[in-house]
């Protein structure tokens, strides 16, 4: 179970820090939002692991560039859209980089299970703002390039990076 309890915490804040962003646009402005998440989870893993040496790392930089780009797009994306909706566009590139890694006949089908569950599951409309929706398509597009080079980064400073 203990090592399991990162990821367990990890999905925890991924699907909560949303659903509290939408309650706080009342309050604060949508990229106030953002910010806030970006600053929060930057304190918490510098804290954590104390990573000031991978900052002369090009590929670092340019993942928490990315980074800040697909969550000020994601907030204001779900500002104009249902989130569920959001959501589901943003598992495209994670679908898109599966089949392009899938090498066995257990990827294949854990795929062709993934693309309709995920509707299931969030019941997607494609509707609301076309700004919205482009902003979403934005979001998922950043979000591929953000595991690629979320994987480099940990090629080359290890966890070090991901903090």
């Amino acid at each position: 179970m203990q090592a399991r309890l990162p990821f367990l915490v990890s999905a925890v804040f991924h699907y909560l820090g949303p659903a509290f962003a939408v309650l706080l646009f009342a309050r604060v402005d949508v990229l106030g939002v953002a910010w806030l998440r970006i600053a929060a989870a930057a304190l918490v893993f510098a804290l954590w692991r104390r990573p000031w040496h991978v900052l002369r790392n090009h590929t670092v930089i340019a993942w928490g560039v990315v980074l800040a780009l697909m969550n000020c797009c994601f907030y204001l994306a779900i500002e104009r859209v249902p989130l569920a909706t959001v959501a589901a566009i943003e598992f495209l590139p994670v679908v898109g980089l599966a089949a392009l890694g899938a090498r066995t006949p257990r990827n294949v089908a854990a795929l062709a299970l993934a693309v309709p569950g995920v509707y299931l599951l969030t019941g997607v409309r494609i509707e609301g703002e076309p700004l919205g929706v482009a902003l979403a398509f934005a979001n998922a597009g950043l979000f591929a390039l953000y595991i690629v080079l979320a994987h480099r980064a940990a090629q080359g400073a290890g966890v070090d990076a991901l903090g």
